[in-house]
């Protein structure tokens, strides 16, 4: 990223199968009509090697959590669940020191808009070398402990985080009284460069550094800066986004106790349902289905993990 089964048959090991190829292609590498006969029949047809893939996928996807008898045991089980995928998946790989280390904003200007609200813009720093900006949403008279709400990016195109819709909502939360505060998102508005695309997070575990853990790096210094924002009230903070806004905002509220209520729109399944709609084609960007991240687990345990918080699931048939 840039800155801004068993058998009883022998098993012959793949290595011995691929020497005859490889003699081959190194004897005519010029002559790739020599692979025609050997390559043109078809051994099986690709809708039987897409079910079979598909199934596979689906006999392991890990069961919804068992409910338990009593409160207490959930809450152990959800505190041990939510310890793993942070340290053991998340965080694989990644500096302590990065990921403990607290949030660093710089305020680069201030919008006094006359209409109730306010405007801090802002850059922080996600990673060392790694600046992102967001923008924040405030009641033109701020006083005493207020609600904050963080509103990330989904997959919204150039405008990043100033696209319309989301310029309106955390108006409305700013003139109701709530601190809102905007990020921006790898690869969109300000981070719209070549090298910052999704696709790219695959590249941090060929290096043995798990993707999801800069994703979430990226969304949870947005929650520190509110945690430590003189007049947040700590019991009332929200999260919410759309779209990859909304895989963000039911990871990290799950992930985060410190997020009192949210309310992820779409960006949203889970991967039975996504393996099984073929529709869709993929399981979505990297972060999304995130190395060993559903092993064991799936978006029906970050459902869980938000228990007795407050959830508000909106899914989205109409969203294009």
């Amino acid at each position: 990223m840039q800155a801004c089964n068993a058998s009883s048959h022998k098993v012959v090991p793949l290595a011995l199968l691929l020497i005859p190829l490889a003699a081959s292609l190194a004897h005519g590498q010029s002559e790739p009509e020599e692979l025609t006969p050997i390559l043109k029949d078809e051994i099986v047809p690709q809708t039987v090697a897409e079910f079979q893939v598909r199934q596979y996928i689906v006999d392991r996807i890990a069961l919804p959590p068992h409910v338990p008898s009593r409160g207490q045991d959930w809450t152990a089980e959800a505190a041990r669940l939510r310890q793993h995928l942070l340290d053991d998946v998340a965080f694989h790989g990644w500096p302590k020191a990065w990921v403990e280390a607290g949030p660093k904003f710089d305020e680069v200007g201030v919008i006094e808009t006359g209409a109730g609200y306010r405007i801090r813009k802002l850059r922080y720093e996600v990673v060392p070398g790694f600046d992102s900006v967001a923008l924040l949403y405030e009641p033109e008279h701020l006083t005493g402990k207020i609600p904050a709400i963080l509103n990330v990016n989904g997959h919204v195109g150039p405008p990043g985080k100033t696209v319309e819709y989301k310029q309106k909502r955390c108006i409305n939360y700013a003139r109701h009284g709530i601190l809102a505060l905007n990020l921006e998102w790898f690869f969109f508005g300000e981070l719209e460069k070549k090298g910052n695309e999704h696709w790219f997070g695959a590249h941090l575990d060929m290096v043995g550094a798990n993707e999801l853990g800069l994703f979430i790096l990226e969304m949870r210094k947005g929650l520190d800066y509110l945690y430590n924002h003189p007049n947040v009230d700590h019991e009332r903070i929200g999260m919410t986004g759309l779209s990859g806004g909304g895989w963000q905002t039911i990871t990290l509220s799950a992930l985060d106790e410190r997020v009192k209520a949210s309310n992820p729109v779409a960006g949203f399944s889970s991967l039975r349902a996504r393996v099984e709609a073929k529709r869709y084609g993929d399981l979505g960007d990297v972060e999304q289905a995130a190395t060993d991240f559903l092993e064991g687990s799936d978006f029906s345990h970050l459902v869980a993990l938000m228990a007795p918080r407050p959830i508000l699931l909106t899914y989205n048939a109409e969203d294009d």
